[in-house]
C-alpha cells in the first residue's frame, strides 16, 4: 500500500512541478508516511500533491472560474471576425456600406439579377435566331475518297491484297479518326485502277460502280460503338487477357433494311444469298434413292409364267 502510494504522488509531483521539487516532495511524503496511518496518508499525500499547483490535463474547454450562472455566461470566441458595414466612417466601411452609389446592386431586398440579364435589353441568348436541330438518332461517318485510297497504295501504306478494313485505314492515317464508322465516296473514281475489297460501314452508289469497275468488290458492315473499338482497337481486350467482343448486328429497321439490301452490297444480303445457295444445293441432292422393290403385279405375272414344279 505505500509503495504503490509513493508512486502515485511521486507521478503527481512530477506532474506538477520541476524534478529537484519533485523528487524532494516524493521523499517527504514517503518519509511521512511511514510515521502516519494509512488514512492519513492519502490525505497528506494528496495535499503535498496539489499544494504544488493544479495538475495540467489537456481539455476543449475552459475550466469554469465559480459556479455557473446566468451572470458570467458569455459566447464562445468567433473564429472569424465579421465583416462590420455601415458603422460609421471611422470603421473603414461607413457611408455607402462598400457597395457603391446608388444603382441596382445598391438597393436592399431586390436580389441579384438573374445570369443573363442585361438591364432589360434584349440578351444574346435571344438576338440570335435558332435553326434546326440535332438528330439524336444520326450518325457522323468518316469520308474516304476513290483518289486518296490509290494514292495510299501507290505509297505502299495499304496493301490491296488484303481485306482493306477501318483498322487498315486509321493505322496508315488515311483518316484520322472513325467516328461512327467509315464511308467510301466516288471522288476521284477514274484514278482508281487497282483491284481492292473494301469491308466499310457504308459507301456511295457511284463508289461501288468505281471500285467494281476495275474488279475489286465492295462489302458494308454494321458497327456498333463497341465492335468498331473492337476493330481499331483489339490491344485494350488483348493486354488484359479477354477476348474480343462479338461482331454487333443491327436491331433498328434502318439499319436492316440498309445492310440487307443487295443495291447497297451489305453482309446481311450476302448472308442471305450464301444461305438460299446452300438450301438450293441441298435440295438438288435430295435423299439417297434405294432400289424399288418390284411391284405386285409384276410378281404375280412371274408366278404364272413360270414352270410348275415337278
Amino acid at each position: 500500500m505505500s509503495a504503490s502510494l509513493t508512486r502515485s504522488l511521486g507521478l503527481l509531483s512530477l506532474r506538477s512541478g520541476s524534478g529537484a521539487l519533485a523528487a524532494a516532495t516524493t521523499a517527504a511524503t514517503a518519509q511521512a508516511a511511514h510515521a502516519i496511518g494509512s488514512t492519513s496518508r492519502v490525505t497528506l499525500g494528496m495535499t503535498l500533491a496539489f499544494s504544488q499547483g493544479p495538475i495540467q490535463r489537456r481539455g476543449y474547454a475552459s475550466e469554469a472560474l465559480g459556479p455557473i450562472s446566468l451572470g458570467n455566461l458569455k459566447p464562445a470566441v468567433p473564429t472569424k471576425n465579421r465583416k462590420r458595414l455601415g458603422r460609421g466612417p471611422g470603421s473603414g466601411r461607413g457611408g455607402t456600406a462598400t457597395r457603391g452609389h446608388k444603382g441596382q446592386k445598391a438597393r436592399s431586398g431586390n436580389g441579384k439579377p438573374t445570369p443573363g440579364f442585361e438591364g432589360g435589353q434584349t440578351p444574346i441568348m435571344r438576338r440570335f435566331p435558332k435553326r434546326g436541330f440535332t438528330n439524336i438518332h444520326g450518325h457522323e461517318y468518316a469520308p474516304v475518297n476513290l483518289d486518296r485510297i490509290q494514292y495510299w497504295i501507290d505509297l505502299g501504306l495499304l496493301d490491296p491484297a488484303q481485306p482493306i478494313t477501318a483498322a487498315e485505314l486509321l493505322h496508315s492515317r488515311c483518316i484520322h479518326q472513325v467516328k461512327d464508322g467509315v464511308k467510301i465516296l466516288a471522288d476521284g473514281a477514274t484514278r482508281l485502277r487497282t483491284r481492292i475489297n473494301l469491308i466499310v460501314s457504308k459507301a456511295s452508289q457511284s463508289a461501288i460502280k468505281g471500285i467494281e469497275r476495275v474488279g475489286g468488290s465492295v462489302e458494308c458492315r454494321y458497327y456498333n460503338r463497341l465492335s468498331l473499338t473492337a476493330l481499331v482497337k483489339p490491344h485494350k481486350w488483348i493486354e488484359k487477357g479477354k477476348l474480343l467482343p462479338l461482331p454487333a448486328e443491327p436491331t433498328k429497321k434502318r439499319d436492316l433494311l440498309y445492310y440487307a439490301s443487295p443495291n447497297k452490297r451489305g453482309y446481311l444480303a450476302k448472308r442471305a444469298i450464301g444461305a438460299a445457295i446452300a438450301q438450293r444445293d441441298v435440295e438438288s441432292a435430295g435423299p439417297k434413292s434405294s432400289p424399288a422393290a418390284p411391284s405386285t403385279e409384276a410378281a404375280t405375272a412371274d408366278a404364272q409364267s413360270a414352270p410348275p414344279a415337278a
